[in-house]
């Protein structure tokens, strides 16, 4: 009976619908681990967005873009620096998604829209 009791609650569980949680996707290589909205001290206003994520790349990225959506208003959030081959990379971008109305942690997507290799290459 226990086991049943179980099961049946781990299939609940798997069914409950997933609306909290941001759809982030990774892209050109660049694999999210994380994305977050981050808010002030007060709670009543975005500073940026923390970004967890490494460069499955062979090749450094010198600098990865990244589409996030946040009730309803898209923002580029660009990181710049030498992001090196499986690299975690945890960084609070805050050039965009700034003074917003705080509205919780979650954005609606979080996906990197280009990156720039070391050589020059792109991907967008």
């Amino acid at each position: 009976m226990r086991r049943l009791v179980t099961t049946g609650l781990t299939i609940a569980v798997l069914l409950l619908p997933c609306g909290a949680s941001a759809k982030t996707v990774s892209a050109f290589g660049i694999k999210v681990q994380r994305c977050a909205v981050v808010e002030n001290a007060n709670h009543t206003q975005t500073t940026g967005v923390n970004v967890v994520y490494y460069n499955a790349h062979q090749t450094p990225a010198t600098e990865v873009d990244f589409f996030v959506s946040y009730h309803g208003t898209n923002y580029t959030l660009i990181d710049r620096g030498t992001f090196t081959h499986n690299a975690q990379i945890n960084h609070t971008l805050t050039n965009a998604l700034a003074g917003v109305v705080w509205q919780g942690d979650t954005p609606d997507l979080c996906t990197p829209s280009r990156v720039l290799f070391a050589t020059g290459k792109i991907l967008e």
